[in-house]
């Protein structure tokens, strides 16, 4: 962030927010948009292997539920980025088989989110 405000010549003392001086310079945060794109690309990936990370993604763990209300899983979180339409897990894990799928939809995801 620095040096976008060497950039603008904003001084320190001018109290200026980093969101103020994001709007000034016209960009965005990008960093989190470009985390998830990769997440996305990396869990493809692991969907069309079919390997020993597949069933790591997708496994269950025999037993009973913890009490109270469930954690986010990692494929969840992605799911609901990708798809703020909320298809099922199953749905998402199938379009991770279709490589053109994929990218559309992780394409379109970053879109919406800015990057």
């Amino acid at each position: 962030m620095w040096f976008i405000r060497r950039i603008l010549k904003v001084s320190w003392k001018d109290k200026e927010t980093n969101d103020e001086v994001l709007d000034m310079a016209n960009t965005g945060r990008s960093l989190y948009s470009t985390i998830r794109r990769r997440q996305m690309k990396f869990t493809g990936h692991i969907y069309r292997a079919r390997g020993i990370e597949h069933l790591a993604m997708i496994g269950k763990i025999n037993g009973k539920k913890s009490r109270g209300c469930q954690r986010t899983t990692y494929v969840d979180s992605l799911n609901t980025w990708a798809n703020p339409e909320q298809h099922t897990r199953s749905q998402f894990m199938r379009s991770s088989c279709e490589r053109q799928i994929w990218k559309t939809m992780t394409a379109n995801a970053c879109f919406r989110h800015g990057t």
